[in-house]
């Protein structure tokens, strides 16, 4: 996953300058009880999974964590978290640098100050997997891609082969949605408006915003919910 979607640098001075100031207040608070409290929040999956985790040191340009198993392994997979503290005014991205999930360690490197964007969203939007085949339908051309994530108010495909489209037309996406309550999968055919196509080279990311008629609404909310069961049950049933 590209994480970067999730949020915007918010440089105070430097980058370096910045990544001091933080790692020289974490190294100040690694032995005050509540200084040393801090929360991580990964969008594993796109679930958010968030946890207290504790400052144990700061050594050669990392700060070393004691963080929740589940943490462990969402960091493990996703490479970043995100770090809220009352020590800074606004949260802080890191890349993982190593992490150990049966000791429930971790250390992190390259720390910045951000604005979350994610925190932003109207709804949870959650990754499918796998990817499921799609088709954008736009004024008679069909261009096909693969459903990477959804929500209820949005969806993204990936595409091979770039198609010039407007941003801001309305067209229509189709795509096959799994269902484990009917068990197969159902059809769906929903209005979307194109909000932005990111990407320099293939594969191409088409973002929309969607318009669900009611009953597909309905099958969109259960298949998320469906979805963050088996997220969360994936990460509970990993072994320590």
């Amino acid at each position: 996953m590209d994480f970067t979607s999730l949020y915007s640098a918010k440089i105070q001075t430097t980058f370096d300058d910045d990544q001091a100031e933080i790692l020289k207040t974490f190294l100040g608070k690694c032995t005050d009880k509540v200084g040393s409290k801090v929360k991580l929040t990964n969008y594993y999956k796109g679930l958010p999974i968030t946890y207290p985790a504790t400052i144990l040191g700061v050594e050669r340009g990392c700060a070393d964590l004691d963080v929740h198993p589940q943490q462990a392994i969402a960091m493990s997979d996703d490479h970043y978290t995100l770090i809220s503290s009352p020590l800074f005014p606004h949260p802080i991205v890191a890349h993982v640098r190593y992490v150990n999930i049966k000791k429930h360690v971790a250390s992190l490197t390259k720390l910045c100050f951000v604005e979350v964007l994610a925190e932003k969203r109207a709804a949870v939007r959650l990754n499918l997997s796998p990817p499921v085949s799609a088709t954008i339908q736009s004024q008679g051309h069909d261009i096909a891609g693969n459903l990477v994530d959804i929500s209820t108010q949005g969806i993204a495909l990936s595409v091979e082969r770039y198609a010039e489209l407007e941003a801001g037309a309305e067209m229509s996406v189709k795509f096959l949605l799994p269902d484990a309550v009917l068990l197969k999968d159902t059809l769906l055919t929903v209005s979307a408006i194109l909000v932005d196509i990111v990407g320099n080279a293939s594969p191409y990311h088409y973002k929309f915003r969607t318009l669900p008629e009611k009953n597909q609404e309905q099958l969109i909310s259960r298949y998320i919910f469906q979805r963050q069961v088996e997220i969360i049950r994936g990460l509970k049933g990993i072994p320590d």
